[in-house]
C-alpha cells in the first residue's frame, strides 16, 4: 500500500534551468480552462500533491453554469453531496444546511452554482504549492501561480466573503469543527517558501547549483512538516479518542499506534531544529549537515532506530487488527468512518496513515543526497554523506524488522490452520511433530512449489524455509496439512516406504534435475542411504531463487554449530549415526540419474563420503569431478 503525498515524490530536484520566459498558462484558472492539456497537467499536479476538493469545486461549478435547467437539477443533487454536504467527503469550507437538496428551485441551484463560480477568483498564492510546482515542472521565478480555492462560509445571511486574513484553507478546520489540538492547527498551514522569505539580494547572488541547493533543503523542510502534520492527526484525530471513548485500551492502542508519542516528539524535534536553522541563516541556509547527523547519527540515531523500526514492524498487524475489529465491532467502525472524513485527513483512511513513518525513511537518502549532490564546501558534503548513509542503516534496520515480523505472523496464520493428521501413517514422525509450534522457528522464505512424488504423482505444496527444517504444507479447504507422501513402487523392509513433509536441513544437499530446469532436488542423507525429493518452481528464476536461499540456510545452520540430531526416515532401518560423527562426515552425494530411473529403497544407493572443504561447499548444486555415485537397483516404473 502506498500513499501519494508531497513527501512521496522522488525529489531528485535536478530541475532544468530556470526560463526566464515564463509559462503563462498556468497564471489562472481562465486561462486553463481553455487548454484542455494544460488544466488536465495542472489537475493532476493538484491531485497527486495537495486536497483538490476547490478546484474539483470550482470546475464542477463550471460544469453546472452551462447546462440546461433540466440538466442542472439533475446534476445539483451529485454537486450538493459531494461539496456543500456536511457530511461530503470533499469537504469545501462552506455547507448549506439543507437536507433535502432536490427541492431547492432551479434558480437557487443556479445561484449557488454562480456564487461558488463567481467568487472562486478569491486567490491566495500557497506557498508549497509553488516550492512543489516548480519541482514538477520549471515556470520561473515570478510566483504568480495561484492556488484558486473557495474563502466562503455560511452566515446567517446567505453566502458571503469571510473578513480579509480570517479565510479558511480547504483543508483547515471550519467553525462548525470541533477544537482541535494547538498543534494540530499550527501545523494545518503549509509553511511559507524560503524564496519568499528571503532578501531578494540574497537571491539574486545565488549560483544555479546553490539554488537547486536551497529549493532541496526547502524540500526536506517542507515535507518534515507534512510528516509531523500526518502524525499529529494520527495521535489526535485516532489514537487519543479511541482511548478516550473506551474503543481501545492503553494496551492495545500500544501495540496498534507502538511509540507513537515518542516519534511525533522526535519528528518535531527535527522540524523545529530545521526551522531554528532556516530562521538564523535568514532562509539561505548555509550549513545543515550538523542539523542532520544529530538527528541520524550516534545515540540519538539509534533510539530513532529503535523506535521507527518498533512501530513500522508492527504496521502490517495493526491494520489486520482495525480491519477485523471494523467488521466485527459496529461501534468501533462508525468511529472510524466519522474520523476518516474529518477534512483534518485529507481523505486520507487510517490504512492509508499508519504506513506513513516507512514511507517518510525511505525518502530521507534520497533528499540528502541530492543536498549534498549541489554542495561544494567537502567537509559540509563529507557530513551530509554520512548522514545519507546512517539513514541507509536505519532503514535497512526497520525493513529487516518488518520482515521478521511479517514472517511472524505468516507462521501465526500458518500454525492456526495447521493440521498434522497427515503424520500418523508414521509413528516416529507423529510423535516428534504432532505438536510441531512453526512459530518458535524462524521463517526464511515461503512459496508455491510442485513435490513431484513419482512421475505419475504431483501435488502443490506451499513450501516454508525455516532455519532447521524444510516444510512442505498442503491446502486443503482453510486447512494447512502435513501429510506423509508413499512411493508406491518402492518397498522397504517394513513394508511401503514413506516422505515425509517436513525435511531436517543439517544432512540436506542440493542437486540440479537435467531433464527439468525449474526443477531441483533436495537430498536428505543418513547413515543408511538417502531420500531425495523432487521439487519443481514456478519458473526457472524462482527456482535459482530456492536454491541459493537453501543453500545460504544450510550453510548458516551448519556455521552456528547447532546440534544435528538426525533420526531415520520411516522405512530407513539401522541406527543412525552420533551427532559428532555426522558433523565430522557431511556427506556430499553426487546423483546422476537417467530420466526412465527411478530411486528403490535407500539401501540401494552405494554413497561415497567426502568431508566438505569449506563451509559452502554443502548444499551448492555443481558436483566435484571425484563424486561418485552408482545406481544398484532401478526401477522404470
Amino acid at each position: 500500500m502506498s500513499i501519494i503525498g508531497a513527501e512521496d515524490e522522488d525529489f531528485e530536484n535536478d530541475l532544468n534551468d530556470v526560463n526566464d520566459d515564463q509559462c503563462t498558462h498556468f497564471n489562472s484558472i481562465e486561462q486553463l480552462k481553455d487548454r484542455p492539456t494544460h488544466l488536465l497537467v495542472f489537475m493532476q499536479h493538484v491531485i497527486l500533491q495537495f486536497d483538490p476538493a476547490p478546484l474539483l469545486c470550482y470546475l464542477h461549478a463550471e460544469l453546472l453554469k452551462n447546462l440546461s435547467a433540466k440538466e442542472t437539477k439533475k446534476q445539483f443533487v451529485e454537486f450538493y453531496n459531494t461539496f456543500l454536504d456536511k457530511g461530503a467527503v470533499s469537504i469545501t469550507p462552506f455547507h448549506l444546511n439543507r437536507s433535502r437538496p432536490e427541492l431547492f428551485s432551479d434558480d437557487t441551484q443556479k445561484r449557488f452554482a454562480l456564487d461558488v463560480q463567481s467568487l472562486q477568483p478569491v486567490v491566495s498564492s500557497s506557498h508549497h504549492w509553488r516550492a512543489s510546482w516548480l519541482v514538477f515542472v520549471s515556470c520561473g521565478n515570478d510566483p504568480t501561480l495561484r492556488v484558486f480555492h473557495s474563502c466562503l462560509f455560511l452566515s446567517p445571511e446567505g453566502l458571503s466573503f469571510p473578513p480579509e486574513g480570517q479565510g479558511h484553507s480547504p483543508t483547515s478546520s471550519s467553525p462548525q469543527l470541533e477544537e482541535l489540538d494547538p498543534r494540530l492547527l499550527e501545523f494545518e498551514q503549509d509553511p511559507p517558501n524560503w524564496r519568499e522569505l528571503a532578501p531578494p539580494e540574497a537571491l539574486t547572488r545565488l549560483s544555479k547549483r546553490e539554488t537547486k541547493r536551497q529549493e532541496v533543503i526547502n524540500e526536506l523542510f517542507a515535507t518534515e512538516h507534512a510528516h509531523v502534520r500526518k502524525l499529529t492527526v494520527l495521535q489526535t484525530i485516532f489514537s487519543r479518542p479511541l482511548e478516550r471513548e473506551s474503543l481501545l485500551t492503553a494496551t492495545e492502542l500500544a501495540t496498534i499506534f507502538p511509540n507513537l508519542d515518542e516519534i511525533l516528539e522526535m519528528h518535531c524535534n527535527f522540524y523545529e531544529s530545521l526551522k531554528k536553522l532556516r530562521v538564523k541563516d535568514n532562509f539561505v541556509v548555509k550549513s545543515i549537515s550538523t542539523t542532520v547527523l544529530n538527528r541520524f547519527e550516534g545515540t540519538e540515531g539509534e533510539w530513532f532506530q529503535k523506535l521507527t523500526a518498533r512501530f513500522c514492524s508492527h504496521q502490517s498487524w495493526a491494520l489486520d487488527q482495525i480491519k477485523s475489529r471494523q467488521k466485527r465491532e459496529p461501534r468501533f467502525n462508525s468511529f472510524i468512518l466519522e474520523a476518516e472524513s474529518k477534512p483534518q485527513c485529507r481523505r486520507l483512511q487510517l490504512k492509508d496513515i499508519i504506513p506513513i513513518e516507512m514511507q517518510r525513511l525511505t525518502k530521507y537518502p534520497l533528499l540528502l543526497e541530492n543536498i549534498a549532490k549541489n554542495t561544494e564546501d567537502l567537509a559540509e558534503k563529507e557530513g551530509i554523506h554520512f548522514s545519507a548513509e546512517c539513514c541507509r542503516k536505519i532503514l535497512n534496520h526497520v525493513n529487516e524488522e518488518v520482515k521478521v515480523m511479517e514472517n511472524l505472523l505468516t507462521l501465526k496464520d500458518y500454525q492456526r490452520r495447521l493440521d498434522t493428521s497427515g503424520l500418523k501413517p508414521s509413528n516416529e514422525l507423529y510423535t516428534e511433530y504432532k505438536n510441531i509450534d512453526l512459530t518458535q522457528k524462524k521463517m526464511i522464505y515461503e512459496g508455491p512449489l510442485t513435490w513431484k512424488v513419482t512421475k505419475e504423482k504431483a501435488i502443490d505444496v506451499q513450501c516454508v524455509l525455516l532455519g532447521d527444517l524444510l516444510v512442505l504444507l498442503q491446502r486443503q479447504d482453510d486447512k494447512m496439512v502435513l501429510k506423509c507422501q508413499s512411493k508406491s513402487n518402492i518397498v522397504g523392509q517394513e513394508g511401503k516406504q514413506m516422505l515425509s513433509p517436513i525435511i531436517k536441513l543439517d544432512s540436506v544437499f542440493l542437486r540440479e534435475v537435467a531433464t527439468d530446469r525449474k526443477a531441483f532436488y533436495v537430498i536428505f542423507t543418513w547413515d543408511s542411504g538417502a531420500q531425495i525429493y523432487e521439487l519443481v518452481a514456478q519458473s526457472v528464476g524462482e527456482m535459482k531463487t530456492w536454491t541459493e536461499i537453501i543453500k545460504s540456510t544450510v550453510d548458516d545452520l551448519k556455521k552456528s554449530g547447532a546440534p544435528m540430531r538426525l533420526s531415520l526416515p520411516p522405512g530407513g532401518g539401522g541406527t543412525p549415526f552420533s551427532p559428532t560423527y555426522v558433523q565430522s562426515s557431511v556427506c556430499l552425494l553426487s546423483v546422476k540419474v537417467h530420466p526412465s530411473q527411478n530411486f528403490s529403497s535407500p539401501s540401494s544407493l552405494s554413497v561415497r563420503i567426502n568431508v566438505p572443504s569449506s563451509p559452502t561447499e554443502n548444499g551448492g548444486l555443481k558436483s566435484n569431478s571425484g563424486e561418485t555415485a552408482a545406481l544398484h537397483q532401478a526401477h522404470a516404473k
